[in-house]
């Protein structure tokens, strides 16, 4: 499975399209490993169906020019062509097939969890995060992730100031996080990294990503979940490996 997994990783990692979405208003620039992976497979099946749908367009509106009938054409008096159905059934399988393969590739590397991960504890609340680091907690001490303080300029809006919790995590290392809820279904959701996942009540989800640079990713609950819905914002915080040991410490 591990052998699977790496090869997957590397199969969708390797640079033949860009990760960054190849048009206006796709997905934001990847920070990490896991948001390169969505991006690349995003762009080779848009620019699929975006062949397909210029290419068949454009047959299309070449064929209605080209034999109208103020030149004089008359329609066709033959039923069918095997050698095109042949071509219009066989294409489009492989094209899917293909895609299936691309598509569980990627799923396979996004669900198989790293081993040497950092291990992070994710709750959901009306309308908040709780963090907690449980590979350093002990059974008299839970560490976890203090309040913010400081007014997050991103979300705040005119008069209102909007605070949100930082989740610190080091650049380089893979980060596993085990996701629930303690009332009704929320969603754990961080654009630049490439991680959206349901928090659900009774259940514990997991799923992993990476940051490969240093920075603050803004995150959000992407489940409408209550009134307050809109404020459930949250951050995951970068740094490097000597500084993420300094704040652990």
């Amino acid at each position: 499975m591990r052998t699977l997994a790496a090869l997957a990783l590397m199969l969708l990692t390797t640079p033949v399209f860009a990760a960054e979405t190849i048009h206006w208003g796709g997905f934001p620039t990847p920070a990490g490993p896991v948001a390169n992976m969505v991006g690349e497979l995003y762009n080779i099946i848009f620019i699929i169906v975006a062949v397909i749908g210029v290419g068949v367009s454009a047959g299309m509106g070449w064929i209605i020019w080209r034999y109208r009938r103020s030149r004089g054409h008359k329609p066709a008096t033959f039923s069918h062509s095997t050698v095109i159905e042949l071509l219009w059934t066989g294409i489009p399988a492989i094209i899917c097939v293909y895609i299936a393969y691309i598509s569980y590739v990627g799923l396979l590397a996004v669900r198989t969890m790293p081993e040497d991960a950092l291990n992070v504890e994710v709750v959901a609340y009306q309308f908040g995060w709780d963090f907690f680091y449980p590979d350093v907690s002990t059974a008299d001490t839970h560490v976890a992730v203090a309040e913010g303080t400081t007014p997050d300029a991103e979300v705040s809006a005119a008069g209102v100031d909007r605070i949100t919790k930082e989740l610190v995590i080091p650049t380089g290392r893979p980060v596993v996080a085990h996701i629930t809820s303690q009332d009704v279904i929320h969603a754990f959701f961080v654009p630049k990294l490439g991680v959206k996942i349901d928090a659900m009540p009774g259940r514990i989800n997991y799923v992993w990503f990476q940051a490969d640079q240093e920075g603050s990713f803004l995150g959000q609950c992407a489940e409408l979940c209550g009134s307050a819905h809109g404020e459930m914002f949250f951050r995951v915080k970068a740094v490097s490996p000597e500084a993420f040991d300094a704040y652990m410490a």
